[in-house]
């Protein structure tokens, strides 16, 4: 029993992380078709997990020299992807309490005038 609990535990492991690895990934895409404001970035991957979400936010640098507020080239966007991993393994989410938040940020600097994003 001990040896097969182990067993769906490293699977259960192997999904998280392929979980993780692809939030990241999707958020690194994302934000950069942001930054160059191309708007296939507003849908989020096809190879994100079910149950994804993407947002977006933008903030003013004080380097860049644009007013507060007033989004422009050298500003800042960031994407936000979440995703609530749901354990398959029944004994293994009463341990860890049945999912995890899975999320990554990405951020870049505002390429082209931003028209859909901020």
């Amino acid at each position: 029993m001990p040896l097969l609990l182990l067993l769906f535990g490293i699977i259960e492991l192997g999904v998280v992380m392929y979980d993780k690895v692809t939030v990241v990934q999707d958020a690194r895409e994302a934000v950069r078709l942001a930054s160059v404001n191309d708007p296939s970035g507003h849908t989020i991957l096809s190879d994100a997990p079910a149950g994804s979400t993407l947002t977006f936010s933008c903030s003013t640098d004080p380097n860049s020299g644009n007013a507060q507020g007033a989004y422009n080239v050298g500003d800042k966007v960031t994407a936000h992807v979440t995703y609530v991993h749901n354990f398959v393994t029944p004994l293994i989410g009463d341990l860890f309490g049945g999912s995890i938040d899975l999320s990554s940020n990405a951020t870049m600097t505002l390429e082209g005038q931003p028209t859909s994003y901020c």
